[in-house]
Order: C-alpha cells, then sequence, then structure tokens
C-alpha cells in the first residue's frame, strides 16, 4: 500500500470520528433543547413551602412573590424571585428551591425588631442597622430602646450614630437596667442617652469607653443615693456629674477607676 492510501485512509477516519462527534454532540444539544422545553412548559407549582418566616405571614409572602399554584415553576428565574421578597424590609437573605415535582422551597432570613423611632407621635420599629421595618400597631407593646424625634432622612448623620450607640449599650447588655432607654439630639455631638429617669449628654463616637466609665459612674451615684440632673460624658478623661440643685460635680476617670475632685 503506498504512502498516498495510507495517508487517504488516515484522513478518511479522521473525518469519520469528527462525523461521530458532531452527532453525539447535536444528539446532546436536541436531548437538552427538549429537556428544557418540557421543564419549561410541563412542570407547574404544586406546592410553595416557607421556611423561617415569623413576622410576615403567609397571604404576605404570597403577594411579594407573585406566584400561585398551577404557574409555571420554571417561567420565573430565582433571581427575580429573590429580589421580589427583598422588597420587604423584613426580609433580609432568601435561598429558592425548585423542585421537579413542583415544589417551591423558599428558605427566609428575616430582620429582628431591634429598636423603636419614634417620630411626630408614630412609631416604627428598626433594626439594627436602622432600617425602618414598619409602622407599630396602636396597642402593640415592645420593650426596647427608643430613638426620639430624630429624622433618619433629615438627621441621617444623627440617625445612625444613634443607631451606632444603641448597638454598643446592646453589646454590654446596659438593657439591663429597667429597659427604659431613650436616645435623642438633632445633631450627632449633641446625643444624649435617658437611661431610665437619669440623662446622660454622651456625644458620638468612643461608645464603648463612654458606656465602661459610665458603668462605674452609674454604680457610685447608686451608693451615694444621689440625685442626678444630668451626667455629661462628652470629655475625653472626665466625666461630669450635675446633682439637682446643685452646682456641677467633676468626676475624673484614671485607669478605669474614679476619682473625686
Amino acid at each position: 500500500m503506498t504512502r498516498r492510501n495510507i495517508r487517504t485512509i488516515k484522513r478518511q477516519k479522521a473525518r469519520n470520528r469528527i462525523r461521530f462527534f458532531v452527532f453525539i454532540f447535536s444528539l446532546f444539544l436536541i436531548a437538552g433543547g427538549a429537556i428544557y422545553f418540557y421543564v419549561n412548559t410541563a412542570v407547574f407549582v404544586k406546592e410553595i413551602v416557607f421556611i423561617g418566616s415569623r413576622q410576615l405571614d403567609r397571604d404576605e409572602l404570597l403577594s411579594l412573590l407573585m406566584v400561585r399554584n398551577g404557574d409555571r415553576l420554571f417561567s420565573i428565574s430565582g433571581d427575580e424571585l429573590y429580589q421580589r421578597l427583598r422588597k420587604s424590609p423584613w426580609i433580609k437573605d432568601a435561598v429558592i428551591r425548585k423542585e421537579l415535582s413542583g415544589r417551591l422551597l423558599i428558605s427566609l432570613t428575616e430582620a429582628v425588631p431591634f429598636a423603636i423611632l419614634s417620630t411626630a407621635e408614630k412609631p416604627y420599629l428598626i433594626d439594627k442597622d436602622g432600617v425602618i421595618l414598619e409602622q407599630i400597631k396602636e396597642g402593640t407593646v415592645f420593650f426596647l430602646p427608643v430613638i426620639k424625634d430624630i429624622n433618619p432622612y433629615k438627621n441621617r448623620d444623627a440617625y445612625m450614630e444613634a443607631v451606632r450607640l444603641i448597638n454598643a449599650l446592646s453589646n454590654r447588655n446596659m438593657y439591663l437596667y429597667s429597659g427604659n432607654i431613650e436616645v435623642t439630639g438633632q445633631r450627632p455631638e449633641n446625643l444624649t442617652l435617658k437611661v431610665d429617669e437619669v440623662y446622660i449628654k454622651i456625644g458620638d463616637g468612643d461608645y464603648d469607653k463612654k458606656l465602661e466609665r459610665l458603668e462605674i459612674v452609674m454604680n457610685e451615684i447608686e451608693k451615694r443615693n444621689m440625685a442626678i440632673e444630668y451626667i455629661d460624658m462628652r470629655f475625653s478623661n472626665r466625666v461630669i456629674v450635675k446633682p439637682l440643685g446643685s452646682e456641677s460635680h467633676e468626676v475624673e476617670i484614671i485607669d478605669g477607676k474614679e476619682k473625686n475632685q
């Protein structure tokens, strides 16, 4: 057999292999297209299951989802369903699973009420990031800290500082007084914290150190059974205590210890 004939046979075998692979690939495309067409047209929603929902009821969730039994399960992408659910401030995250059985399974992570925003006599629940969740219904009682008369849109900086302050209070478990905690102030540097009936001018920033000092001073005030007009925490190395009906009384904090002056 000549070399020319050998090369011809090899080229023919190569072309046959290429035709075979093209044929197999075409079969996969046709089968994939058929499966895709079937899934998108013949699989319908038979059951919608929500997991992890506590704040929103089923009707509210279905209203957000805009999917009903009998709809085509794969006609809307999971990302679109996710974006619909996230329109509610209560929903922080969602995991969506579509099953060929027709079940739509949705696992939710909801926001947790963290504080109350009270403006113009209208109270709202907010989460730890300051996101407004919903207006509180009349007659409903929540034992949560209150941010009072700080507009979250017009006084954004003061509002976010108030949220950070309440987060710091929560981290130090300072809700353990009586639960009556209120934050006011139209500017960050003028933030005032009211704990029970004690007013604390706390200002902005460095809350962990300020709250550590505050605990020391509050313990000393309790020991002395003092009636207090206010406490001023806005200084770097001292705390000013103003008893009722007297001049201000300075307390200097040195290495975490209280020293009278």
